[in-house]
This record gives C-alpha cells, sequence and structure tokens, in this order.
C-alpha cells in the first residue's frame, strides 16, 4: 500500500526569455560555456542573438542551444555573458560547424577588479544591504504589473524516475512593491503526469509550489521571518567582492545566520547593482543541514513509520531591469532534497522537488484572475492541472520534457502566449 506525503516548500538565471521564430525553417546553434581558468562548466551562463528576443542559458553541463530562422544573417552577433566574467561575442556564422556532438567551446575570461574604496558606496556590508532595501520603493513597481509566465514542478525519485511531473502557462497580478497585497496567480492552459508503480511506497503531493514560487521574491518580501530593523540580530554580512554581468556592475553581499541561534534560518548572496542598489539576483540556502526539526517545515502530513530527513533546500530568484528604470521579477528556482527510510529497513531512498518559473510577458496594467482559474496556498497543481489542458494548444510540443531547458520549452509555445496577451 502506498502511504501520501504531502509537503510544501514554504520559503523560499537573470532569464531573458527566448521568442520564436515565425519562419517554418530553422538552424541550431550549440556551443559549450567553460572557466577560461579551470576549464569548468559554467552554469546559467546568458546567451543572446543580438538585436533579437531569442535567448538562452546553459545547463549544469555548460551546455546552451540557440533555435533561429535560416533567414538570420550569418554575421549577426551572440553574446555569451556570466557574472563575474568578461563577455564574449561570437558571430552565428562561428557556429555553423558544431552541432550536439560536437558544442563550440567557449572560455569566459575571469575578471579581476580592483576597485578604489570610494567606488562602494558602504564598506560596511549591512549598511549596503540596509540601502539596497530601503531603495525597494523605488527599484521596484510602485503598481499592480500583469505578467504572463511558464511554471514547471517535478517530483523525482533517485537520479533519474520522475514521479510527477506538471506544467503551465499561468497568468501573475502582481503585487505592488509597496504596501502588503499579495500576488495573484491563475492557470491559463496546463497540463500533467504522473509514474507511480508498485515500487513506490509513497505518493508525493506536492501543495502550493505556483504561489510560493512568488512568495520568495527577496525585493517584495525578504528575509523570511525576520523584522528588517533587526537584521543584524539574526545575520552575520560581509563583502564578497563584485560581479560583471551584461555589463552592469553588481556588488555580492553574502549573509548567514548568527551561529548561536536555534531558528532555522538562511545563507547566501544577494548581487546588488552598484547603481541603483537594486537587487538583480539572490541566492538562498536554508540551513537545513543536521536539522531533525527541519522536516516539519516542509512536510504537512507523513507515515508514523517512515523516518524523513531534509538535505538540502535552495532557492534562486532573479530581476531584470527595464527601461522605465525598475527592475521586474524575472525567473525563480526552487529545488528540495530529502531521503526516508523506513522503519527497521536497511535502505534508503532519496527525493528532489524542484519548481520553477520564468516571466516571459510584462503589462503596465493588473492582470485579472479569474476564480476558477485562481491558485491558492492549499492547492495543489496536481489536482488542478487536468482542468486547463488544451492539446491544440502545445501543438508539436506535446511531450513534457523535464531535463529540457526551460527557455527551450518556451519558444515551442510563445505563440500561443502571443495570441493570449492580445485576449
Amino acid at each position: 500500500m502506498k502511504r501520501t506525503v504531502t509537503f510544501i516548500l514554504s520559503l523560499f538565471l537573470l532569464l531573458p526569455l527566448a521568442r520564436a521564430q515565425e519562419e517554418a525553417s530553422f538552424m541550431q546553434l550549440v556551443g559549450k560555456v567553460l572557466d577560461g581558468a579551470t576549464g569548468k562548466p559554467l552554469h546559467y551562463a546568458s546567451v543572446n542573438l543580438s538585436g533579437t528576443n531569442v535567448s538562452n542559458v546553459t545547463n549544469t553541463e555548460g551546455l546552451f542551444t540557440l533555435k533561429i530562422s535560416e533567414s538570420t544573417p550569418l554575421t549577426l552577433l551572440v553574446t555569451v555573458s556570466h557574472l563575474g566574467y568578461a563577455t564574449a561575442t561570437f558571430q552565428v556564422a562561428d557556429f555553423q560547424r558544431y552541432n550536439m556532438d560536437k558544442p563550440l567551446e567557449i572560455r569566459l575570461v575571469p575578471v579581476s577588479l580592483t576597485l578604489s574604496p570610494a567606488l562602494i558606496r558602504a564598506q560596511d556590508p549591512l549598511q549596503l544591504m540596509r540601502a539596497a532595501l530601503f531603495r525597494i520603493k523605488d527599484n521596484y513597481p510602485a503598481d499592480h504589473v500583469g505578467m504572463t509566465a511558464f511554471y514547471r514542478e517535478m517530483v523525482r525519485k533517485g537520479n533519474t524516475k520522475y514521479l510527477t511531473m506538471n506544467e503551465a502557462v499561468i497568468d501573475i497580478d502582481k503585487a505592488p512593491y509597496t504596501g502588503f497585497q499579495n500576488d495573484r496567480v491563475g492557470i491559463y492552459k496546463g497540463r500533467g503526469s504522473q509514474n507511480y508503480d508498485s515500487s513506490d511506497t509513497l505518493f508525493i503531493k506536492y501543495q502550493g509550489g505556483v504561489t510560493t514560487i512568488l512568495e520568495i521574491d527577496q525585493a517584495k518580501n525578504p528575509f523570511a521571518n525576520v523584522y528588517l530593523a533587526d537584521i543584524e540580530k539574526y545575520y552575520d554580512f560581509s563583502m564578497d567582492g563584485v560581479e560583471y554581468l551584461d555589463e552592469r556592475m553588481f556588488y555580492v553581499v553574502s549573509f548567514n545566520q548568527k551561529p548561536y541561534l536555534d531558528q532555522i534560518l538562511m545563507r547566501g548572496r544577494a548581487f546588488l547593482d552598484s547603481e541603483s542598489l537594486a537587487f538583480g539576483r539572490v541566492e538562498l540556502n536554508m540551513n537545513v543541514e543536521g536539522r531533525e526539526d527541519a522536516v516539519n517545515i516542509f512536510i504537512l502530513k507523513k507515515p508514523a513509520d517512515t523516518r524523513f530527513e531534509v538535505e538540502n533546500a535552495s532557492y534562486i530568484i532573479n530581476y531584470k531591469p527595464a527601461q522605465d528604470g525598475k527592475w521586474y521579477y524575472d525567473y525563480a528556482r526552487m529545488e528540495m532534497k530529502f531521503a526516508t527510510r523506513k522503519r527497521r529497513s536497511l535502505f534508503r531512498h532519496h527525493y528532489t522537488v524542484m519548481s520553477e518559473i520564468a516571466v516571459t510577458d510584462h503589462l503596465p496594467a493588473p492582470r485579472k484572475i479569474e476564480g476558477e482559474a485562481r491558485m491558492r496556498f492549499r492547492d495543489q497543481l496536481t489536482e488542478k492541472v487536468s482542468a486547463f489542458t488544451d492539446a491544440n494548444f502545445w501543438e508539436g510540443y506535446n511531450v513534457i520534457e523535464p531535463d529540457a531547458q526551460i527557455e527551450a520549452i518556451i519558444r515551442k509555445i510563445v505563440r500561443q502566449l502571443k495570441k493570449h496577451n492580445l485576449e
């Protein structure tokens, strides 16, 4: 008999989204991005076709693909950038002799910087963080913003078996960054699948993923469960240098909870734009390692004869600057890993729960979320997604690809998204 586990990631790259080409014929640019000094793959590097909205990011192996029209000029530039490295530029023609079996190798040169003290506005990282928090009201929208986004979530057993996979195109009414209004989200189109068999003793349900991935917005909800006026009582801060991305400089502030605190809080890094002090990226990990009580944060219901251990909980949030001078929520990813062991059993089973969201469009107006489509914290996408399935919408993209890069997926459905935004 299967036992049910219900859990929620209750807490908590800059990814510009690619647009599909309208032409019927395409060519594929394939590359692999490496650290020029060590040769190690660089994941989450940004790849952009200049003058277009076609872009992608590298995966954990440093690989990327760009699917572009065959009519694209061979002299058009492709830029590759990553925090802490000099941007590299290539022509489309440079990729012609390469494919998935033999990708173009791109080695990015680390940027070494020596900064005068006058260049850094606040030598004290705590004061730098305080200034960034104070400027949220100026750096982020003060009005409702309508968004369209692609969202997916997965539960994996071990390294290869996907137990559940759900994905959806969602509407978001992003609340102002001033005040206490909550974001609203609704499903436009969705689908999912489950893959349980007799060998699986746990039936895992993922609750609230769609709403939670918006709640981890660190510009809107920074430092969970901590009053911002008292952040120095809970966290230690340190300067971690500067990084460059797309010719913008970011101050990097590292933080970790005070070592004597009993609470399970965070550690991570905040990337602050050197000009505006806006959060461009925040990387977080919950300090769950070795904490038996971490289970109570995530798991709402579990079998009495099974022991659970949370091994890791990590989060990434990225923001994108716009021409109006504001920064917008652009991408987020949550991942939690846990292990189970049944009483009197010698064997442990490992599970990974992952969800991510990439925003495809911003509208300078509220987005109306219909009641039946709205997702709430208590909802499980697995149970709601079937009501929004539309085979015609997905067209040629008719199989959920759990290992596909999220932007490669969006390119296959962006035409339908454009139609939706005109409705």
